[in-house]
């Protein structure tokens, strides 16, 4: 995962981070509790929700990129 534009430091937490979760474990628990908490809330969801969409959209891309690189 080498990127220059990222700290050594950082990039050696991320490898960690990926040596002890596995990417596509961690890809489907995030969807299944998000999915279960819309289920759970279909009612008065928050009125920031499309926010909460939008950062969580961006967090299934990046744990998708994540896994077409083959870090896990």
């Amino acid at each position: 995962m080498p990127d220059n534009n990222l700290p050594k430091e950082f990039q050696d937490k991320i490898r960690g981070f990926l040596k002890d979760y596995p990417i596509a474990r961690i890809d489907k628990n995030l969807k299944l509790v998000f999915i279960g908490y819309l289920r759970d809330q279909r009612e008065g969801l928050p009125a920031e929700f499309d926010q909460v969409l939008d950062d969580v959209e961006a967090l299934f891309m990046l744990v998708e990129i994540m896994r077409s690189e083959r870090l896990s």
